[in-house]
């Protein structure tokens, strides 16, 4: 199979978990036999080359392509540039010979569907339909679904990460839904044996309004306890942040390792997310053996339930603040199991070897 993969970021010049699953798509698309074409945009191509192994590289071709700007960023910008962007890749897709399939992270596929290409889609979070807080992201949210809702309907095949992103392609038009999750590599299982005299949390992701930082500052701040540490990956400072001797900043973190040794000494992610997909970190954390406190947003009901954790309603402070303090008091027993429960369901279903499967069988269905 020969086979367009569509990008408009690709780990680890860009973070976030679109641009990682796309890597791993490339990589055991690529170890599976299967020519990839790999069309992404990235300020530093050699870092993103030098990640995969000569033989993947057998299987991957490689075409950069510039992610258009403005001089001055206005309301929708980025929407009007990954138009454009789209169209970039378009004219370079259209001078390669004919591919067997054409897979599209994103907005990438949006002008491919107006030329009537024949695609599979993968909107990921699909945030712009999940619940939004203030008039700004209101408004992000009504200018996102116009490229999305075009995609959703023009596209062949929209693949899903399972849980209430299925239903969100349902109600917005989808014509054929495919559930594929995604993985994490196999690098990740380090099961964590850490003992630690209190609870030490970690947050890892970026400094977004939709990412549930200020519900969690001010719970933390509500937290009448200081048997704990948290740790934050991924940001450097916080407004509500100020006079916590119990914080640990860490800033934003490229290497493996570093993020790996950091989560070594913690016993929870928290992940308060108002709108999700099927978060990376969550799956990276429980494949090191951390319990987690998550929202139920996108597909994260598959990955946490009372057996490794809290599943909590987004936006619900006071449920927030109820699980922090719940963990800070929890005893080494139930602790240890639901850190176990996290190791054993991702070393069981959601590695890349395995979940590669399935995306693999969707394509040639």
């Amino acid at each position: 199979m020969r086979l367009a993969l569509l990008a408009d970021g690709i780990w680890p010049d860009t973070i976030g978990g679109m641009q990682k699953h796309t890597f791993y798509l490339a990589k055991y698309f690529a170890l599976n036999g299967i020519q990839v074409d790999l069309y992404y945009c990235a300020n530093d191509a050699a870092i993103v080359i030098k990640q995969f192994s000569f033989d993947e590289t057998l299987n991957i071709k490689f075409f950069k392509v510039e992610f258009p700007v403005f001089k001055v960023n206005f309301p929708s910008h980025y929407v009007i540039n990954s138009y454009r962007y789209s169209k970039r890749l378009f004219r370079l897709f259209s001078q390669q010979p004919k591919y067997d399939y054409v897979y599209a992270q994103g907005f990438t596929g949006w002008y491919f569907v107006k030329r009537g290409v024949q695609l599979g889609s993968n909107l990921h979070g699909l945030e712009m339909y999940q619940k939004a807080f203030g008039f700004k992201s209101k408004l992000a949210q009504l200018i996102l679904k116009i490229p999305a809702s075009t995609i959703i309907k023009g596209s062949a095949v929209n693949f899903s990460l399972g849980g209430q992103l299925t239903d969100i392609l349902k109600k917005q038009g989808a014509k054929l839904i495919k559930e594929t999750p995604i993985g994490i590599g196999e690098e990740w299982l380090i099961r964590n044996v850490h003992q630690n005299d209190k609870i030490e949390f970690v947050f890892v992701g970026r400094n977004e309004k939709r990412k549930g930082l200020d519900q969690l500052f001010q719970a933390l701040q509500n937290l009448k306890t200081n048997e704990y540490l948290f740790h934050f990956i991924g940001i450097s400072e916080h407004k509500n942040a100020v006079d916590m001797p119990n914080v640990i900043m860490h800033g934003e973190i490229k290497d493996v390792q570093k993020i790996q040794s950091i989560l070594s000494t913690c016993d929870c992610l928290v992940c308060p997310s108002i709108a999700e997909g099927m978060p990376t970190v969550i799956l990276e954390a429980m494949a090191m053996g951390l319990a987690i406190i998550a929202t139920n947003t996108g597909a994260t009901s598959l990955l946490v339930s009372q057996e490794n954790g809290h599943l909590i309603e987004p936006g619900n402070q006071q449920a927030l603040l109820k699980s922090l303090y719940h963990f800070t008091k929890i005893s080494p027993l139930e602790l240890n199991k639901l850190k176990n429960n996290s190791f054993q369901k991702v070393s069981e279903k959601y590695i890349w070897p395995i979940s590669i499967l399935a995306t693999i069988n969707a394509l040639k269905a």
